[in-house]
């Protein structure tokens, strides 16, 4: 659900979701992907919140997996203040060994709800900041790398980052995946390397990898470090748990 769209059909006026009135609604928008020629309607005009542009049903369909890759982001549901991107990539990268559960009758605390939950997942931080360009005082360009931030990412990711990609293929004699940045096809794009840190995760995502088609969008979130392969990929990572990865394809849940 794209939070972006055009006014004119040249594509000069970009217009975002939050800053629609309700009379908004009653026009037509242009895709803001390049080249693609979908018209779009706006839903929940003057939500600041809710806000978000759709394709019309009559309208040619879209050119790019981009066009709708935005997912859609429920922000009410979430307290803003409570995110700490270094913590949660943290949990999500190394995570914890679950403590083993004591059998006795113990005793049960209740605790209120009126708090609204945290951000905890590599798939809402990806909506996130797709819709948001800073959250909590974190720069959605330093947390994420996709087709929007390629020209800043291209040469190397380092530090934990979610990137955008899509499966490639394995690495000869390896527990090693090749995945393309930001997707495919992408002009002039690079290569990304998925280390598995046990055989049974990496066989789990291999045939994961092979029933999609190449162009299935994937998120991954890791301690990426610069390449040392001369060119053949730039960044690379370890995946320890499955937490770290999240398929996009048909993702159209409110998060």
């Amino acid at each position: 659900m794209p939070y972006k769209a055009y006014r004119d059909i040249n594509k000069t006026l970009e217009i975002r979701a939050c800053d629609t009135t309700i009379e908004d609604t009653k026009k037509t928008f242009y895709c803001s992907t390049k080249d693609c020629k979908a018209l779009m309607t706006l839903v929940n005009g003057g939500d600041s919140e809710r806000a978000h542009f759709r394709r019309r049903s009559s309208s040619p369909k879209h050119s790019s997996i981009f066009c709708s890759a935005d997912g859609n982001f429920a922000s009410t549901e979430y307290d803003e203040s409570q995110f700490n991107f270094d913590d949660i990539s943290t949990k999500l990268i190394d995570p914890p060994s679950k403590p083993k559960r004591k059998v006795g009758k113990g005793t049960a605390t209740l605790t209120g709800g009126g708090g609204k939950k945290s951000i905890s997942t590599v798939h809402q931080i990806y909506c996130m900041c797709r819709k948001y360009d800073t959250y909590n005082n974190y720069l959605s360009n330093d947390i994420l790398a996709d087709e929007r931030n390629f020209a800043r990412y291209r040469n190397g990711i380092v530090g934990n980052k979610i990137v955008q990609c899509t499966p490639y293929h394995k690495f000869k004699d390896e527990f090693a995946y090749k995945m393309n940045y930001p997707s495919f096809p992408y002009p002039n794009g690079k290569h990304i390397r998925l280390n598995f840190s046990t055989e049974k995760l990496f066989w789990e995502y291999y045939h994961k990898f092979k029933d999609t088609n190449h162009k299935d969008l994937i998120i991954v979130l890791g301690n990426w470090t610069s390449s040392q392969s001369n060119g053949e990929y730039i960044a690379e990572c370890t995946i320890n748990s499955s937490g770290q990865i999240h398929f996009l394809k048909n993702e159209n849940s409110i998060l």
